[in-house]
């Protein structure tokens, strides 16, 4: 398990237990739909240390969330190409 630090616009805001770091653009939840959902805008990795910061965006749970992200388990902005 990796310790990751979350950050809401320059702030600490506690920090989780992931088995793997995530990528820009995907979502960390704390595993209760009413709980907070992060979307990860940054990874930033420091030097000498398993520490991960990971930048986000935070929402109040999961419906807003959905509601908020593109693409993320809705598909409002699906655009069909031939």
């Amino acid at each position: 398990m990796i310790e990751c630090y979350l950050i809401v616009n320059g702030r600490s805001d506690g920090h989780v237990m992931l088995p793997s770091i995530p990528n820009r653009g995907d979502i960390v939840s704390l595993g209760d739909h009413k709980a907070p959902h992060y979307l990860v805008h940054r990874v930033e990795y420091r030097n000498n240390s398993a520490l991960v910061n990971l930048h986000v965006q935070k929402f109040a749970n999961e419906v807003s969330c959905v509601n908020a992200v593109s693409g993320y388990r809705n598909d409002r902005s699906f655009v069909d190409e031939l």
